[in-house]
């Protein structure tokens, strides 16, 4: 924390329910540009967040959410992370998140081959499913302990 008194505050956010919300000493995240990391007094920043994880340092913890892809906002001394879907890495049931992939690998392989333009707005959206599965599976095996 700044010595001045200053702090700063994550909120992480599904359109379910806050995840987190609370006073921080840093946010690392994915956003479009690479991977960034806030302390107080960062810069304003807007920008996408990329599917991946948000590690929360607070002291000597670290709090690991494993997010699907949303919004990334800096401002004021406040960082809010906006996805579908964050998780805390030891919370992520593995074998589900595998099935996730599983189910839209074979979505994607009994998609028509034909080139319309819902077809590849449905491909995208699958691909998009089993990234993030994916994502979930990595992170959960990377920091869930498991």
């Amino acid at each position: 924390m700044a010595d001045d008194g200053r702090q700063l505050f994550c909120r992480v956010i599904t359109p379910e329910q806050v995840i987190f919300d609370g006073e921080v000493d840093r946010v690392i995240a994915q956003i479009a540009d690479g991977e960034i990391g806030v302390l107080v007094d960062h810069a304003p920043t807007i920008s996408t967040v990329e599917i991946g994880d948000a590690r929360i340092l607070q002291g000597d913890e670290t709090l690991v959410y494993a997010t699907s892809d949303g919004f990334f906002k800096v401002s004021e001394n406040l960082v809010q992370i906006l996805v579908e879907e964050a998780v805390p890495a030891g919370e992520i049931d593995v074998s589900e998140a595998e099935s996730r992939v599983s189910e839209a690998e074979n979505d994607i392989s009994g998609l028509s081959e034909s080139n319309g333009e819902d077809t590849e707005r449905v491909r995208k959206e699958i691909e998009r499913r089993r990234q993030v599965g994916e994502n979930f599976v990595r992170v959960a095996r990377k920091y869930g302990g498991e």
